[in-house]
């Protein structure tokens, strides 16, 4: 249990966030991967990720603790994501977390170390996560959260800050004094002057407090609807058409869709041979849209980061620094 003593000046603080924190979302998204089946209203969310999931992208889960998520994810979720620094400030608060919780597996340590090759694994796993289980599902998830922040702040318009904190979720309650949070660790907590952010996620399934330099932030359940991709990500926009063609703008949409796709199941999502998918896949692999790995006699395609912008695009978002609890 949290408890939090507002005064009057921090309750004028206190704010909802309309935009989704999609660095938390992601986090989030590995963390639900990784241990047993989320509540009910996920598991479309987890059937359709798990359907797709490279076996090699699970090396994230050994960044996780039963308390903390990873805090230096926000960067792979950006419109041009820049590369994971293994040293910068939250990334070696939540290493040196996991070291002392239990024991570094090879990847972690290499990651602790700085060594390149770890931090550019991590990369790519980040971009392998973000194809599956959150570009597909970013329209639904900004939905989801824009409309548990409207009914907030109409709870907030209706009877003001008490209102709000007594309704925005069942794990939080107010006195008139305290603000309490059910949450996985007991602590007596201050703003000290920092405003008071709920923030609401789609992919969270429990309360987080979250106390940041300038703010603080309480993350909880955005609504009880079910998370499910956007139907029109399976259909290529016009203007990709346009620019590859109908049949290679949809393999491209494939790719991007179910990352590590063999070129026989590209072959009958586009209704073509193999041949002619293997043709287009040489196509989108020259011009850099995909990359391809071949397992014995089976070759897997995977989407490259220029590829996802063109297939999914996606909007800016202002990145939030986590170490959750």
């Amino acid at each position: 249990m949290i408890r939090i003593r507002l005064t009057s000046d921090d309750l004028e603080r206190t704010q909802v966030a309309d935009t989704p924190d999609f660095g938390y979302e992601l986090a989030l998204g590995a963390a639900h991967l990784a241990g047993p089946a989320p509540d009910r209203r996920l598991s479309t969310w987890r059937h359709e990720v798990a359907s797709t999931w490279n076996p090699y992208h699970s090396r994230l889960f050994d960044l996780y603790t039963d308390l903390y998520l990873p805090a230096f994810f926000d960067a792979a979720t950006q419109p041009a994501p820049a590369p994971i620094d293994p040293g910068s400030p939250p990334a070696v608060a939540h290493l040196r977390d996991l070291a002392r919780s239990q024991a570094l597996t090879p990847f972690t340590r290499g990651l602790a170390e700085g060594h390149p090759r770890a931090a550019a694994t991590l990369d790519r796993l980040l971009a392998g996560l973000r194809a599956t289980a959150l570009d597909p599902y970013r329209r639904r998830i900004t939905s989801l959260v824009a409309t548990a922040s409207a009914h907030a702040r109409t709870q907030a318009e209706l009877g003001g800050p008490d209102r709000l904190l007594t309704s925005v979720h069942p794990s939080a309650s107010w006195d008139g004094r305290h603000l309490r949070l059910n949450t996985m660790v007991d602590a007596v907590e201050s703003l000290e002057g920092r405003p008071l952010i709920f923030q609401p996620s789609a992919l969270a399934t429990r309360i987080t407090f979250n106390p940041l330099a300038d703010e603080v932030i309480v993350s909880y359940p955005a609504a009880l609807a079910p998370l499910t991709r956007d139907p029109e990500l399976d259909t290529p926009p016009a203007a990709l058409k346009s620019l590859l063609g109908p049949t290679r703008a949809a393999a491209l949409v494939a790719v991007a869709r179910t990352p590590a796709v063999t070129t026989g199941r590209l072959a009958v999502t586009l209704g073509v041979s193999p041949a002619a998918a293997s043709r287009h896949a040489s196509v989108l692999r020259d011009s850099g849209l995909i990359a391809t790995t071949r397992n014995g006699q089976t070759v897997h395609h995977h989407p490259t980061r220029l590829g996802l912008d063109l297939a999914h695009g996606s909007g800016v978002e202002e990145p939030q620094r986590r170490n959750v609890r």
